[in-house]
């Protein structure tokens, strides 16, 4: 429930504070005076679009803070939390803040529980708190869309699970059927890249490369090409480490005579003689690898012929592919798997074409569960509305939601039509096309009324912006009468200019615009008593004549009754 709001600087409105009670509340005021601005208010604190250029002139921004009270077992309070959020537990409610900022140039910015979050958050709040319902809606009620959305809304989560369930499997036939025709239209260019493949596949069979083979071969052949050449430096280092008929002195025997050497000597030489023994043991490490090293280096001309003819066509077969041999075998991999899907085309097509069997078939048993479920709710629906016309001066109307099959789309293959007859001699005809604006607005409430009923809805907010235009007379009343009994379970704002629906509420607060020089201002006041009979006789006759006082004290008097 909405407590409390205040607003500044929003468009004609300098300052102003609303207080909002339970039960329903009328807001009223001459054309002009600012009740869109009021409602605007309210439409930023439930997520709406801003515009700057509703901020009032020479402000820097317009500010709206409401205050929501909100039952401690609500679900909203955890999605409230999980925002950043926080509320006020108030004993058996809790009391939520929140606020909106619109600059006149930049960003708006939207506030929950004191933290700062995304508009379309704070749209998802608010939506499971606050119902609103303008004139546009009127329109968006005679059309198909918004009649299978008031149905499925109506039929709750048995609706909507098959709904889901009709979603999942209508992506899954959509999926199957575009990759059959995706085949389907490449199946003339199957051949073509059968061939491209397989010569590609043949191609590097033929040289059959290996990873790295490249590099390898590259080392091989720079270490036969200077075979000689190691061979030589390796002899030679070998006869200076361990001794050879050229060499007369090797380093392991100058080293053995040095260890000898200290053996005589009075100094304490210990650990020179133990380093030298380390030495000695290195040195005889070395001698024995470089002799081995030269044992099998020699020249193998017939090997490095080998090398250069395989390094030859592996050369071709980079510049005929015109990559590397890593990456043409990766490739010539790839290509194999592709080549064996595709061997078998008609096994592949057969496999697609029972994929979308299967999808079609789930597909059409979550269409006839789905629109089973909704046949049942507007059967539901049809009762409960048409029970609600006579006390909205429908008496003879005749009512029935219109369930049926249409072409399949993301939403089923429903067609739902709201159908209306306001007397026995009128046909049964589509809400959009034989319903009169009056006559859309009462039925609008009705539709909206069996909703709250049907699923127990309370302590919920519902917000009505001048849904009684085309309305008059004993209608206004009536729909006076309704919005006071839905009223009694939840909250009811209403906008209005008919005086008739204003006596039915128990709350009434009129928006008021003040001109001084050239400074025009708008407050909104709550009336009672004297200026509450002032205010429905302005809304009556346009004026406040002693006649115009009468007739809305019997009128209010009337209504007390009536409720």
């Amino acid at each position: 429930m909405i407590e409390h709001v205040r607003i500044s600087h929003l468009g004609v409105i300098d300052e102003a504070e609303l207080d909002f009670g339970a039960g329903l509340t009328a807001l009223t005021g001459e054309t002009g005076a600012g009740k869109t601005m009021a409602v605007t208010s309210l439409a930023l604190l439930l997520g709406g679009k801003a515009d700057p250029r509703k901020v009032r002139r020479g402000a820097e921004a317009a500010h709206v803070e409401g205050t929501f009270t909100v039952p401690l077992d609500s679900p909203v309070l955890a999605r409230i939390l999980d925002a950043g959020g926080q509320w006020e537990d108030d004993g058996d409610s809790a009391v939520v803040l929140v606020a909106r900022t619109v600059p006149a140039h930049g960003r708006s910015r939207a506030f929950v529980g004191g933290h700062s979050v995304p508009t379309a958050v704070l749209r998802e709040i608010a939506s499971a708190l606050v119902t609103v319902h303008g004139q546009s809606d009127q329109v968006r009620l005679a059309t198909s869309a918004h009649q299978r959305a008031a149905l499925d809304a109506f039929g709750g989560s048995d609706i909507a699970v098959r709904r889901s369930a009709w979603r999942d499997a209508w992506h899954q036939l959509t999926s199957a059927r575009d990759s059959l025709t995706s085949f389907e239209r490449q199946a003339k260019d199957v051949a073509r890249r059968r061939l491209a493949l397989e010569a590609l596949v043949d191609k590097v069979a033929e040289v059959a490369p290996a990873t790295g083979e490249e590099q390898a071969l590259r080392a091989e052949a720079q270490r036969l090409e200077h075979s000689e050449e190691n061979y030589a430096g390796l002899s030679q280092a070998a006869a200076y480490l361990s001794g050879s008929d050229t060499v007369e002195h090797s380093a392991v025997e100058r080293v053995s005579a040095a260890y000898a050497a200290l053996a005589h000597v009075t100094d304490d030489v210990v650990p020179l003689r133990e380093r030298l023994d380390a030495v000695q043991a290195e040195l005889g490490d070395i001698a024995a690898t470089v002799s081995d090293m030269a044992l099998h280096t020699e020249a193998d001309p017939g090997r490095l012929e080998e090398i250069y003819a395989r390094r030859q066509t592996l050369a071709g077969l980079r510049k005929t592919l015109g990559m590397d041999i890593d990456e043409a075998i990766e490739v010539a991999a790839s290509a194999q798997k592709e080549l064996e899907a595709l061997q078998d085309p008609d096994r592949a097509r057969e496999e697609l074409r029972a994929r979308v069997e299967e999808a079609e078939q789930a597909a059409e048993a979550a269409a006839v569960a789905l629109t089973r479920a909704r046949k049942k709710s507007a059967d539901e629906l049809s009762q409960l509305v048409e029970a609600e016309l006579p006390d909205l001066a429908l008496p003879d109307a005749h009512f029935v939601v219109d369930v049926s099959e249409a072409e399949p789309t993301v939403w089923g293959k429903d067609d739902v039509v709201f159908r209306l007859s306001s007397h026995p001699q009128a046909l049964l005809a589509p809400l959009g096309s034989g319903a009169s604006g009056g006559e859309l607005s009462r039925v609008m409430l009705a539709v909206e009324v069996a909703l709250a009923t049907h699923h127990h809805e309370t302590s919920h907010t519902f917000l009505f912006d001048e849904v009684d235009a085309g309305v008059g007379g004993r209608a206004a009343l009536a729909v006076g009468k309704r919005l006071a009994e839905l009223g009694a379970t939840n909250q009811v704002i209403v906008v209005t200019h008919l005086a008739q629906v204003a006596a039915y509420a128990t709350s009434h607060a009129v928006v008021v615009k003040n001109t001084e020089g050239e400074t025009t201002a708008t407050h909104v006041a709550q009336v009672r008593g004297e200026e509450r009979i002032a205010e429905l006789a302005r809304m009556l006759s346009g004026s406040v004549t002693q006649a115009a006082r009468a007739h809305a004290a019997d009128l209010l008097s009337r209504t007390n009754v009536a409720r």
